[in-house]
């Protein structure tokens, strides 16, 4: 027979309890902000902090693309820092640096470039769609992009390739980064949007893509001048279009030539040195 001494009774039944107390009962805490980088920073200077740049696109990130756009467009002094290891708050790129203060989020630095450099918003129900073209292409458009993204050798070649190695080490690295990232994303794509059949991908994706086309009013979204929508799409559009061939380019070449040549309208006013196509 066992006999349990009752002090150890005690702390095991009291260490029990308090890890389905933390576990269950316990409301979640929001992470607090890291330490800022730039301790020497230069008031109203943005911080950008983003993946490495590509040869023929700025940037792997939609969401990295879309803050530089932003910053381009509205004449933003701001600066890159290109990041290996450094991650906002969230744990994810980009995330900036603003007088001293870290903003992690796209959506959140949008809005705080927006108010803090008063950038001006569109007449009310035009801002209305904007939004929803926005939220639209960030939060479904993006996930059905990198199910394609995510199917071709070229995008996992290019991620290995941003960390300079030696190439037999890159061929060796490419199976196992697909093999270990490719899964997390379709899990992702999965659980933000449902799994699809190829066919019925793609169906979605036209869909999508029809909204877009049919909201081009001008020369961009909205008419002459770019706007935070037109930055969240193009950064969508442009970091899967640019960087290698997928089943997007051939939807777009095929099925949506006015979207193709609104992005190369953008591309040619915001970035007329950055890529190499």
């Amino acid at each position: 027979m066992v006999c349990c001494c009752p002090v150890t009774t005690a702390l095991v039944v009291g260490a029990i309890a308090f890890f389905l107390y933390k576990k269950f009962f316990t409301p979640p805490t929001i992470k607090p902000k890291p330490a800022i980088h730039k301790t020497d920073y230069k008031k109203d200077v943005v911080y950008l902090y983003q993946f490495k740049r590509l040869q023929n696109c700025p940037n792997l990130s939609p969401f990295c693309m879309k803050l530089e756009v932003l910053c381009r467009v509205n004449k933003i002094q701001y600066e890159i820092v290109e990041s290996s290891f450094a991650r906002s708050r969230n744990g994810t790129l980009p995330f900036i640096e603003l007088n001293g203060e870290h903003i992690a989020d796209s959506d959140l630095i949008e809005l705080r470039l927006r108010q803090h450099f008063k950038i001006p918003s569109l007449p009310t129900d035009q801002e209305a769609q904007s939004v929803a073209l926005s939220r639209m292409a960030d939060n479904h458009l993006f996930y059905i992009l990198i199910r394609y993204k995510s199917s071709v050798d070229a995008f996992y070649e290019t991620i290995v390739g941003l960390l300079n190695l030696p190439t037999a080490l890159t061929a060796l690295l490419v199976p196992l980064v697909r093999a270990v990232f490719g899964s997390k994303l379709y899990a992702r794509s999965v659980g933000a949007i449902g799994d699809f059949e190829p066919k019925e991908l793609d169906e979605l994706l036209h869909r999508d893509l029809k909204v877009i086309q049919d909201s081009i009013k001008g020369k961009f979204l909205f008419g002459d001048n770019i706007t935070p929508a037109d930055a969240t799409v193009f950064g969508q559009l442009a970091s899967v279009y640019y960087p290698f061939r997928t089943h997007i380019s051939d939807v777009l070449e095929k099925d949506f030539p006015k979207v193709l040549e609104y992005c190369e309208r953008i591309r040619k006013e915001v970035y007329p040195n950055d890529f190499t196509i």
